[in-house]
């Protein structure tokens, strides 16, 4: 068979694949002369990647500065806490009382109420009965040691109002942070809050805050040391004037307890 037999055999055939190629070739064409700068720019995006990734991401030092770097944030964070966290005295530490959490507590409520009434008839001053504290009675040690936390500020707080000239404590409550009773965690911080309302003099309200604010070492002796320990840091502040009583303003303080929770220091430098 001959070129010519072939090709009046297979014209259609040998057409169309001649118009394949040609399609094919215009197309390439146009696509190449369109994003040629394109291709020729993700290729070479591509051979950077490649070489990045073939290098090394971090060194040795990297990670050594690091771990300077945390340390010094650990160094800083204990010392946060050391100045903010609330520092129970012993009878009020559970770990530093005996019997029951629940006896520790209401032995240490009796002996507060005796310290501060007594302070307060030396003063002239009026308390509300009962000092407004509830009774605590729970099985729950957190809860507990929570309340014994509070009403230990409690009393530092109400003596040095009573020093400064305070003569007069209207109302006295204690409330947990509300995180402590619901499922959401408490977070890093929780604040246990207590708040003390009062009539006085303006004067006296601002020595007040100084001696709340002014710690004492325990070189200082006397009772200033024992309930002068550190600051004691507040929330919220209210005043106003008292009707009917030119020198006098109502003011309402709330004190806080600050517990520090410790932070996730899991070590997953491991897996690097």
């Amino acid at each position: 068979m001959d070129l010519n037999e072939i090709w009046q055999e297979h014209k259609r055939f040998i057409l169309m694949v001649a118009a394949g190629f040609l399609t094919f070739f215009v197309a390439n064409s146009v696509i190449e002369g369109m994003y040629r700068a394109d291709i020729r720019s993700a290729l070479r995006g591509v051979s950077k990647d490649r070489q990045t990734l073939a290098d090394e991401l971090y060194r040795a030092s990297d990670r050594e500065a690091a771990e300077l770097e945390n340390d010094a944030l650990r160094v800083g964070y204990d010392k946060l806490v050391a100045a903010s966290a609330f520092r129970p005295r012993a009878e009020f530490d559970l770990a530093q009382t005996p019997g029951t959490p629940q006896n520790a507590y209401i032995t240490a409520v009796e002996r507060l109420e005796d310290r501060l009434l007594d302070l307060a008839s030396q003063k002239r001053a009026i308390l509300p009965d009962g000092l407004g504290l509830e009774t605590v009675q729970t099985l729950n040690v957190d809860l507990v040691e929570r309340h014994l936390h509070a009403v230990d500020l409690l009393e530092r707080a109400v003596q040095m109002a009573l020093e400064a000239g305070v003569r007069r404590v209207r109302r006295i409550d204690v409330s947990l942070d509300p995180a402590f009773k619901s499922n959401r965690g408490l977070g890093a911080i929780e604040r246990t809050k207590v708040q003390i309302e009062t009539d006085s003099t303006a004067e006296a309200v601002t020595e007040w805050l100084t001696l709340a604010e002014t710690p004492v070492g325990p070189d200082g002796g006397g009772t200033a040391a024992s309930v002068r320990l550190q600051p004691l840091p507040f929330q919220d502040l209210e005043m106003s004037r008292v009707s009917n009583k030119e020198n006098e303003v109502r003011t309402s303080i709330t004190f806080v307890v600050v517990r520090v929770h410790e932070l996730n220091t899991d070590d997953e430098d491991d897996t690097l």
